[in-house]
Formats: structure tokens, C-alpha cells, sequence
């Protein structure tokens, strides 16, 4: 038996483990089919990390090319492990106030396109039908997102109303994308039981 072989079994195994949560919920099986994957995520996240970022800073940038002001950004990382320890867990903040701040301000500074693309298309011409119903909700959901105005009355009432069954209607069309990707997955998974596995399949 080929090594691909056994692992189509082993795939197999883990995927009729994970389904057993549809029998009966939470079960053996299915839990120690959730530790599997967790423990595979978090291994392959480590050692992702230590080749693609900490080893080319660490021994390339720091130890070879002398760039130890690296160690500023290094140390504010590493302050977010003082969440593990009582009493100091507002230390662990700063890391997430300065992480989610650089994050923000990087994207809006150096890649605003992404942003004003979206501002940009919504200035249309009012000239069909198609162009007429996306201004509408364009408004009608600013007007919905408006939370320090007063909307019980009047076309702010009606407007946010109009602005909220539109936002529903675009999360429904999101999650039943989301639910063909699930179907989809669900086939692949299909395919290496019938088709890799037990070969019922062509």
C-alpha cells in the first residue's frame, strides 16, 4: 500500500469522525477528530511562522545584517503573553491597541484604492432602474448606520427600515455563497471516501 493510500484512509477516517457530530453532537470522535485539527493547524502555523517570518528576521535582518531595531516591534509582540498572567493582562492590550492601529492606518494610508474604489462606484448616474435601486440602498443603509440620529420618525424611520431589509437581503445572498462553498467542500470530501478511498467511484 502506497504512502498516498494510506493517506486517503487516514483523510477518510478523519472526515467520517468530524461527520459523527451529525449523529449525536459532541462525541468522542468527533472531539478527538477537533483536536486533530487543531493540533495539525497549530503545528503547521508554527513552523509556517518560524520559516516565512521569525528565521529571515531573526538570522538574516537581526544577526547578519544588523537590523536589531527590529527588536522594538519584536518585544511589542511579545507582550501580548502577559494575557497569561493575573493581574497584567492590560499589558496584553497595548499589543492589540498598536497591532489593530498599524493595521488600520497602514491599509488607509498605503493601499486607499481599495477603499475609495468603493466610495467612487457609488456616484452613478441615476439614468436605469439598476442604478436608481443600488443608490437607494446606499443611502438607506448610512441612514440605518446613523446611530447618533434620531429615527423615529419621518423619512429617517423609513429609510433606515428600507437600509436594514436591505443589508438581510445582501447577508442572505452572502451566506448562500457561503453554503454552495460548504456543498462544495462537502463533495470533495465525498470524492476521497467513494472515488480515493474505495474506489466506488470513476
Amino acid at each position: 500500500m502506497t504512502l498516498e493510500q494510506w493517506g486517503n484512509i487516514t483523510a477518510t477516517i478523519c472526515i467520517i469522525m468530524a461527520w459523527s457530530y451529525l449523529y449525536k453532537g459532541e462525541n468522542p470522535l468527533y472531539t478527538f477528530a477537533e483536536h486533530i485539527l487543531v493540533a495539525i493547524a497549530t503545528a503547521y502555523g508554527i513552523a509556517y511562522t518560524w520559516e516565512t517570518q521569525l528565521k529571515p528576521r531573526v538570522m538574516t535582518d537581526m544577526v547578519k545584517n544588523g537590523k536589531w531595531s527590529l527588536l522594538i516591534p519584536a518585544i511589542i509582540g511579545i507582550l501580548i503573553y502577559a494575557w497569561f498572567f493575573k493581574g497584567y493582562e492590560w499589558i496584553a492590550r497595548l499589543t492589540m491597541a498598536f497591532w489593530i492601529g498599524h493595521g488600520a492606518g497602514y491599509a488607509l494610508a498605503f493601499n486607499p484604492p481599495v477603499f475609495l474604489k468603493q466610495v467612487f462606484d457609488s456616484f452613478i448616474r441615476l439614468n436605469s432602474f439598476n442604478n436608481i435601486v443600488y443608490f437607494l440602498v446606499v443611502i438607506t443603509a448610512l441612514m440605518y448606520f446613523a446611530f447618533t440620529l434620531r429615527k423615529d420618525r419621518g423619512i429617517l424611520k423609513y429609510g433606515s427600515q428600507f437600509g436594514r431589509y436591505a443589508l438581510m437581503v445582501a447577508f442572505g445572498s452572502a451566506y448562500g455563497s457561503i453554503t454552495m462553498a460548504y456543498l462544495s467542500l462537502i463533495i470533495g470530501q465525498l470524492q476521497i471516501i467513494f472515488k480515493d478511498t474505495l474506489h466506488l467511484v470513476k
